[in-house]
């Protein structure tokens, strides 16, 4: 059996390995999950029931993300001499073990923004598998050596596995349709060089203004607020979603997550993103904005339109699972 680690750095890095994990068992790839602490990435993969272990912490400063991401690389040799190879979205510390070791390396990609960790890891790679939508050049500075798309959001790997079930957000006290949920910027992630907490706290404002509870979502323990749901324990994001009126986020994957459901969702990340681009084509309602008073008016859109039917993409589980097949046989 083919031994490949997947080194889950987020949430959504969480759902995709359980995804992979669960798939591997049926095409003889055991999927080895590690992760660190970081808030509710282990919750994730216990609600998927994925064996996981969880090495090391998250660093805020650049000091503490040096320091502390060469503690995890020690830890992780430990693991990564037991495998045949890596896949996962950019993680500099199990990528710079595994290419220590003579392994070979799949990166999953659809973040071009997050120069930092790509500059680390893309050039390591054997092949990069991301979304057709990204267009190659913007790629190039990265160096791959092989890149692989698919027609499709990495999303699309649970959002199209999933079912749903009321009694999770009824467990919260939450009636269906009677709230919003928010997730907050990746304010303290090396890329984010913005301040955006006046904004979300404003539109947290407007959604309460309108009727609406708020539930929060934070990434970081200052992301806290007050005189709203804070869930700081992982439940399943996606019924969470499902059942909400709309999804307000500071990134894109919540978004895209609610999108895919037909689930009316917004973004305020100040940069371009191209997979927004591609999803909005396709008639998901899924809504962008950058300032204030667009961003309000956004929001009362999106809850005055409400919802749209589910979409229909490309899963790229066999992608990944054939590039992999293709680096560990060579």
């Amino acid at each position: 059996m083919t031994r490949v680690l997947f080194d889950a750095l987020t949430p959504k890095q969480a759902r995709i390995a359980a995804v992979l994990h669960i798939e591997g068992a049926q095409r003889g790839v055991e999927v080895v999950v590690t992760c660190r602490d970081y808030m509710h990435v282990a919750d994730m993969l216990e609600l998927y029931g994925v064996p996981h272990r969880c090495v090391g912490r998250y660093g805020v400063s650049l000091y503490e993300k040096l320091v502390y991401g060469l503690e995890r690389q020690r830890a992780l040799a430990d693991v990564a001499v037991e495998v045949d190879a890596m896949v996962g979205f950019p993680s500099p510390d199990a990528a710079r073990v595994v290419f220590g070791l003579g392994k070979p390396l799949v990166v999953l990609n659809d973040t071009p923004h997050a120069h930092h960790v790509n500059r680390l890891v893309i050039p390591l790679s054997d092949v990069l598998v991301a979304p057709a939508a990204t267009p190659e050049e913007a790629w190039r500075n990265y160096c791959p050596r092989r890149v692989v798309t698919f027609d499709g959001v990495f999303e699309y790997m649970w959002t199209s596995r999933f079912a749903p079930n009321p009694d999770v957000v009824k467990s919260l006290g939450l009636s269906p349709g009677g709230y919003v949920v928010f997730r907050p910027e990746e304010a303290h992630a090396a890329y984010y060089r913005w301040d955006y907490a006046e904004l979300r706290r404003r539109l947290v404002e407007e959604a309460r203004r309108l009727g609406y509870v708020v539930v929060n979502i934070p990434r970081y323990p200052d992301q806290i607020m007050d005189g709203v749901v804070n869930l700081t324990k992982a439940v399943d994001h996606l019924q969470l979603a499902y059942f909400s009126a709309g999804v307000v986020t500071g990134g894109a994957s919540m978004a895209t997550e609610a999108a895919l459901l037909g689930v009316p969702a917004l973004s305020y990340f100040p940069e371009g993103y191209y997979l927004d681009d591609y999803l909005a084509k396709r008639g998901a309602p899924l809504y962008r904005c950058r300032d204030l008073e667009t961003c309000r008016g956004a929001l009362r859109e999106m809850l005055r339109v409400g919802r749209a039917g589910p979409l229909k993409l490309e899963d790229p589980s066999r992608v990944i699972f054939e590039v992999v097949s293709g680096v560990v046989s060579r």
